[in-house]
């Protein structure tokens, strides 16, 4: 497959696995974050005694992915 550059940026144009993988990845964040958010819910709502490693790797996950996105919408914005 080809690939045609763009000469507004002058990058080439993303073949279908990287579109694909990028789709993936913007599904899955929220998709996953969702499902520890209800089963957290879930727990506090009904005082389940959750297993510490899923709190663990539930807070782990969603606090690395807000970092994630903090230190991006730092660097694109100049850090204001």
């Amino acid at each position: 497959m080809a690939q045609q550059q763009n000469p507004s940026n002058g990058r080439t144009n993303p073949d279908l696995v990287t579109v694909f993988c990028n789709f993936f990845r913007a599904a899955t964040r929220p998709a996953v974050t969702i499902i520890f958010a209800a089963v957290i819910a879930q727990v506090v709502i009904e005082g389940i005694d959750a297993p510490e490693w899923f709190i663990g790797l539930a807070l782990s996950v969603i606090g690395f992915w807000f970092i994630d996105r903090g230190v991006h919408r730092w660097k694109n914005n100049g850090g204001s």
